[in-house]
């Protein structure tokens, strides 16, 4: 495929809770979808339909909107998953369902745990997302089926023996590519991710994730959301304001093509004409 470019969207998303003014438009939400769609395909490769843990809404499944999108806008698509959203027969079925929709790709992740009281448990029927992925392969060889695989991997954990040894078993089991976790954020960022993926052996098999920080109080807000520990020399770019911070990320994604790796994975925070603005 060369240069990978896979770019998320999200599905259409809803108010969770009912009221007089709540109305759920279906048709105008995937609308919506597959504007975003053709507005951004000839700047991605793979568009990653995001599953979005926001108890406040509810989504159109990533499988339904991940086939639609193939069927309507003829593109490379990839639902995400969320193994521990699932017992062992509702994801093989999940699995099957995307194989004889014959979708181009299907991203694995293992998920956050709920809060409690959330209103939502996870299901531990796997004991690693590594064995959730055989098993889906092993399903995959049994359907004749060409869907490929994607799986998560932390990038700055890979100074770990356990972060390269849970990454290596993903591709075993199956995973084309892996896609990195956290943001490569600038030039020393990438300088260190990509000795971290040489270190491990990963560097043919990782695609590095842009993500657009708008200011220096969205970086530290994402990090205490997410649990980043983002380097300083994003906290200086960022305290300049969010035109820094756009070209410290196209520079990211120049210097990523022109390294040689084997592509990216650009976060949209629900803003697909961001690939344009990256990409283009």
């Amino acid at each position: 495929m060369g240069f990978v470019r896979a770019v998320e969207i999200f599905p259409p998303l809803f108010p969770r809770t009912a009221g007089s003014d709540s109305r759920i438009d279906l048709e105008h939400g995937i609308d919506l979808l597959i504007d975003d769609a053709r507005r951004v395909r000839k700047f991605a490769d793979i568009l990653l339909v995001a599953d979005v843990k926001n108890p406040r809404l509810l989504k159109l499944s990533t499988i339904e909107a991940a086939a639609m999108l193939r069927e309507r806008v003829r593109v490379d698509v990839a639902p995400v998953l969320v193994v521990r959203d699932f017992n062992r027969s509702q994801f093989l079925s999940a699995v099957l369902t995307c194989l004889s929709r014959q979708l181009g790709h299907l991203m694995f992740a293992w998920g956050d745990d709920y809060a409690a009281g959330s209103g939502a448990t996870n299901v531990r029927d796997f004991a690693t997302l590594a064995q959730s992925i055989r098993e889906a392969t092993l399903l995959r060889k049994r359907a004749a089926a060409s869907t490929r695989f994607l799986a998560p991997v932390n990038v700055e954990l890979l100074s770990s023996k356990g972060e390269v040894t849970r990454a290596r078993e993903r591709l075993r089991a199956g995973s084309e590519y892996l896609l990195a976790q956290p943001p490569t954020t600038d030039l020393q960022s990438l300088e260190r991710h990509e000795a971290l993926l040489r270190g491990a052996g990963l560097r043919d098999h990782v695609l590095l994730n842009v993500f657009p920080f708008k200011d220096f109080n969205d970086v530290r807000e994402c990090e205490a959301y997410f649990g980043w520990n983002l380097p300083h020399s994003l906290h200086r770019i960022a305290e300049k304001g969010q035109k820094a911070l756009f070209e410290t990320e196209r520079e990211v994604v120049t210097s990523i093509r022109s390294r040689g790796l084997p592509g990216i994975y650009l976060n949209t925070r629900g803003i697909p004409s961001l690939a344009e603005r990256f990409l283009s």
